[in-house]
């Protein structure tokens, strides 16, 4: 089987909510599927403006993209396992989040689905900036000209540049 040929399911989170997804972008004709992960709704409170904000992401990414678009309630590494299973993939493309729940939702999809190979994307950056983060305001002010100018700040170095 060519790359081409492998079924292939892409995981879409909250923070991949972008029909410029880099996982998307690479899968764009694969099954995607969003999970609100009931296991985490029940235990950390979030208003509802939020969940209908994402519920919308989810409407819009699936309007834009040739792939088929699903989303479920449910403990996340179950439904993804079960998910790709419906659609016999071989490969879960997803992009990394940079959350603890990432790690666990990975790991605990691993141990459901072992076959399943975990492709991870690397999300798309913003900045260039590469230092410590202690305080939103003091980020800001050192990357506001990259970010909304495209203009690098004078005061930190640049990727691949010493």
């Amino acid at each position: 089987m060519t790359a081409s040929q492998v079924r292939r399911v892409v995981w879409v989170h909250g923070d991949s909510l972008s029909v410029t997804d880099p996982a998307l972008s690479a899968c764009p004709d694969a099954p995607a599927l969003f999970v609100f992960d009931r296991p985490f709704l029940q235990a950390v409170p979030v208003a509802f403006p939020r969940l209908a904000f994402m519920y919308q992401g989810v409407r819009d990414l699936a309007a834009h993209r040739p792939g088929p678009t699903e989303l479920r309630v449910g403990a996340v590494p179950d439904e993804l396992a079960a998910f790709a299973a419906a659609h016999h993939a071989a490969e879960l493309h997803v992009t990394r989040n940079f959350t603890p729940d990432f790690a666990r939702i990975v790991d605990g999809l691993r141990a459901a689905r072992p076959d399943l190979r975990i492709i991870v994307h690397e999300p798309e950056r913003l900045t260039s900036f590469n230092g410590p983060l202690r305080r939103f305001f003091g980020f800001w002010k050192k990357v506001e000209r990259e970010v909304l100018h495209g203009e690098p700040a004078p005061d930190f170095p640049q990727r691949g540049h010493r």
